[in-house]
């Protein structure tokens, strides 16, 4: 019979619920049987409550955020803990408010410690992360398994290249919600600092903000509410993908247009710098200065060579490193290595 695993999971409306689906049909592509049970987003701030929730009948583990993994200990049932990014006393005051920081470093903190003592085994899903887990936490049992895309539906146009006409402003393309964290206030600024030789694109994340500005600069349009075959025919028309992320456990974004062929510019910091291999397949400049980011966009705008050059590497790196076929063996590596070693 196939491996039964139960994917509990919050429902955030952020890259947690993109990476849930995700696992859900990599590990049902390779032959499992993977069960996501949607809670309601109340249960973040009260995961105790879950003690006593059920399981699916004859579930044979459970993998869950590690922000309420603990809630899911269950007498015979191995027990892994995801770690998606590490907030735990990160950010404040550059991107979370003061409330936010008591939240993160108080209740998470305090629910991380115990999933992560708890968990037969953690997953981090990069290495930054890797390394802020074991900084805070130190888990007995830590295994970095990256996400991954689908390179056979996130791929380039046909007859596409990476680089802009000089005929028409260069498009950009920056996805995810617009918290502070993910760079939602930067927006404007960069936007001016990009001058009209450019159209900007934001595609909202699946919580549908989007922020009241007027940048001076290039032309600024919003979308949400776009299915994936739709944002992947934004990719795949953007010139240059950008992150203005100050903070990412991966870096979905970059992943996503680097496997569509095109260079990505986005911030130094966790996550995305294990995704994007600074002056091979994009750049990274220091965070907040969107003056540099808005630097080199215009370098890859007078260089379409270049442009087209990062964009193919991408790609090649997509494919070589972040494949969901090897992400999914490791996963069920992992789950058969806690089964054979159960009391």
């Amino acid at each position: 019979m196939p491996l039964k695993i139960w994917l509990p999971a919050i429902r955030a409306l952020s890259g947690g619920d993109v990476y849930v689906r995700r696992l859900a049909a990599a590990l049902s592509k390779a032959g499992a049987d993977p069960v996501i049970e949607w809670l309601p987003h109340s249960y973040q701030y009260f995961p105790q409550l879950l003690h006593g929730h059920r399981k699916p009948a004859d579930a044979d583990i459970v993998d869950a955020n590690s922000w309420i993994a603990f809630a899911f200990r269950r007498p015979g049932l191995p027990l892994v803990a995801t770690a998606l990014h590490c907030v735990y006393k990160r950010g404040y005051p550059e991107w979370k408010s003061r409330p936010q920081a008591i939240y993160h470093d108080y209740l998470v903190g305090m629910f991380e410690r115990r999933s992560f003592s708890r968990a037969d085994a953690t997953i981090a899903i990069s290495q930054s992360t890797h390394d802020e887990v074991m900084e805070d936490f130190a888990p007995r049992r830590i295994q970095t398994i990256p996400l991954w895309v689908d390179v056979d539906r996130y791929t380039p146009a046909r007859g596409s290249t990476a680089s802009a006409k000089a005929s028409r402003p260069s498009r950009i393309l920056i996805v995810g919600n617009m918290s502070r964290r993910k760079g939602g206030d930067l927006i404007a600024p960069f936007c001016d600092a990009l001058g009209p030789s450019f159209e900007v694109t934001v595609v909202a994340g699946l919580r549908g903000d989007t922020p009241d500005v007027s940048p001076r600069g290039a032309s600024l349009s919003f979308l949400k509410g776009l299915s994936e075959s739709e944002l992947i025919g934004q990719y795949q028309g953007a010139d240059i993908v950008v992150s203005l992320s100050r903070h990412e456990g991966f870096g979905y974004t970059a992943l996503e247009g680097m496997a569509c062929g095109k260079p990505v510019v986005a911030f130094r910091v966790s996550g995305l710098k294990d995704v994007i291999e600074d002056g091979e397949t994009g750049w990274l400049v220091d965070v907040d200065d969107v003056a540099a980011m808005a630097r080199a966009c215009h370098v890859l705008r007078l260089d379409p060579p270049k442009a087209a050059e990062l964009g193919e590497k991408g790609r090649e790196r997509a494919i070589r490193l972040f494949s969901e076929d090897v992400a999914a063996a490791a996963h069920l590596d992992l789950y058969q290595s806690l089964l054979d070693t159960r009391p």
